[in-house]
């Protein structure tokens, strides 16, 4: 039965994507799309690599902050594969296989588990963060200012808490020790052992200022791919900061496993979004298809290497 209620929540976003192609002028659609500037796309697929070396450095001083040691060239090959995996499962939770990858590699699985966790925290804060523009920019879609707040209060105080559990040693011991016992008593000997291989971490500013430092470095060439994307589409009327914050706000969103791939929760979003600036809603779809189509980037070159990567392969890229 849950499994069964687990596929229905995944079809919200397709059924959404369904409803707004019903009520399209499928001609206007392929017109746009025909009139999309080829160059601006382009850059965006190309934009790719360094978008990946980044995260990839941020997951590396990560995984330091643990005594976990990768070289950057693999940890590369691993985030690439990690975006297939997570691009193909609801809420992105197959990015979570990237630490399967480094315990076949030796490392212990709980302190690489959260090093993957972390690091998908990082863009998480950073777009709950500016994903709040979003709220704002969709107020009119809301019944009041004071619901926007809250949405914002709310994700702002579980983002904080969800950070602190993981990242300072005295919260994250005591939820491992105490709390979780309590409630799973009968994986306390487990939990003890993940407590024991994670108690490495602790947060220095040195740390804080670099991974903060690469976040927003990968942040902006994700909303610089996002924006070639508008202008692709001749979308300039968009201020820049609705650009980023409805973008941000995709992007927390497809974190829920409410769809397949963003599919039609990012179609709300840009509906809603480049409907207040007189855009229609066959323009605000071809946009959101072009969003899919750097997520089809990500599949497409994840895949391939994921074939020559497998994930029982020990090593490194040279061996």
């Amino acid at each position: 039965m849950r499994h069964v209620i687990s596929w229905l929540l995944r079809l919200i976003g397709p059924a959404l994507l369904i409803a707004f192609l019903a009520t399209s002028d499928l001609n206007r659609l392929w017109e746009i799309v025909r009139s999309a500037a080829i160059v601006p796309i382009l850059w965006s697929l190309a934009l790719f690599p360094p978008f990946v070396i980044i995260k990839s450095w941020r997951w590396i001083q990560i995984m330091r902050a643990m005594n976990l040691v990768l070289d950057l060239p693999t940890a590369c090959v691993l985030y690439i594969v990690g975006l297939f995996y997570g691009a193909t499962t609801p809420g992105q939770a197959g990015d979570l296989l990237k630490a399967v990858y480094l315990r076949e590699r030796g490392h212990p699985f709980a302190p690489a588990l959260l090093s993957v966790v972390l690091d998908r925290l990082c863009d998480l804060i950073i777009m709950a963060a500016l994903g709040a523009i979003g709220v704002f920019a969709l107020g009119r879609l809301l019944p009041s200012r004071e619901l926007q707040q809250a949405i914002v209060i709310v994700s702002g105080i579980g983002l904080v808490v969800v950070t602190v559990l993981l990242t300072a040693r005295g919260p994250r011991s005591w939820a491992l020790t105490v709390a979780l016992p309590r409630i799973a008593p009968r994986l306390r000997a487990r939990l003890d052992h993940w407590n024991e291989q994670m108690h490495s971490l602790t947060l220095t500013p040195a740390l804080i200022a670099t991974v903060s430092g690469a976040t927003l470095i990968s942040a902006s060439f994700t909303f610089l791919r996002l924006w070639l994307l508008f202008l692709a589409l001749d979308l300039g009327a968009v201020p820049l900061p609705v650009v980023i914050g409805s973008s941000a706000l995709i992007a927390v969103l497809q974190a829920l496993p409410i769809s397949i791939g963003g599919v039609g929760v990012r179609d709300v979003v840009l509906v809603a979004t480049l409907a207040a600036y007189g855009y229609s809603q066959e323009q605000a779809l071809t946009l959101s298809a072009l969003f899919l189509l750097i997520n089809v980037e990500h599949i497409i070159i994840g895949f391939i290497v994921s074939l020559w990567f497998p994930i029982r392969q020990s090593g490194t890229i040279s061996s």
